[in-house]
């Protein structure tokens, strides 16, 4: 999402964009209500707490990722993606784009963030046609497409994007560059 948002706001700055699974959307049918007036309060009657906790509780997962936040953290969230994920901000991004998401079917899919909306910012990209690919990564099961830790093909995933650098952006491989 934050890519995005700097890839329409700094043309000029940004050479291409690699997407694993961006938030344009939190999938869940009640976000919306977060950043709306009593939003939070709603939130914590709900939640039971002032905090949300993440539902995989190993010791790698706290590691790496915040395993406890602040509900405050998710009204924020649901403001920022209302106010920058937006056709206009979309139709700005001109860069190369590759899009990688999990997707295998209804059942199997992001549970953290909507694949029908990241598909459709893929569509209101500006970015011409024959520049920008998307894939679904059915074996990865997370949403955290590109940790070992959490994706069941991270070097799926590493294979996609060293393509999409190599293949479609010419960028040469590691072991091509001088004094290696």
């Amino acid at each position: 999402s934050n890519a995005l948002q700097l890839a329409a706001q700094f043309p000029d700055d940004i050479y291409a964009l690699i997407l694993l699974s961006p938030n344009i959307e939190i999938n869940d049918p009640n976000a919306w209500l977060l950043n709306n007036h009593w939003g939070l309060p709603i939130a914590h009657r709900v939640v039971g707490s002032s905090y949300s906790t993440a539902k995989d509780s190993s010791a790698k997962y706290k590691q790496y990722w915040y395993h406890r936040y602040r509900l405050e953290g998710t009204v924020a969230l649901q403001e920022y993606l209302e106010s920058t994920m937006t056709k206009e901000n979309f139709e700005k991004i001109r860069q190369p784009v590759l899009l990688l998401y999990y997707y295998k079917d209804e059942m199997h899919q992001d549970p953290v963030v909507k694949v029908e909306s990241m598909l459709e910012m893929f569509e209101e990209l500006g970015t011409d046609s024959s520049a920008k690919f998307k894939k679904a990564m059915p074996n990865t099961g997370d949403h955290v497409l590109g940790s070992s830790y959490k994706s069941k093909d991270a070097p799926g995933v590493e294979r996609e994007i060293t393509e999409f650098l190599h293949q479609k952006l010419k960028l040469p491989l590691a072991e091509n560059f001088p004094n290696k």
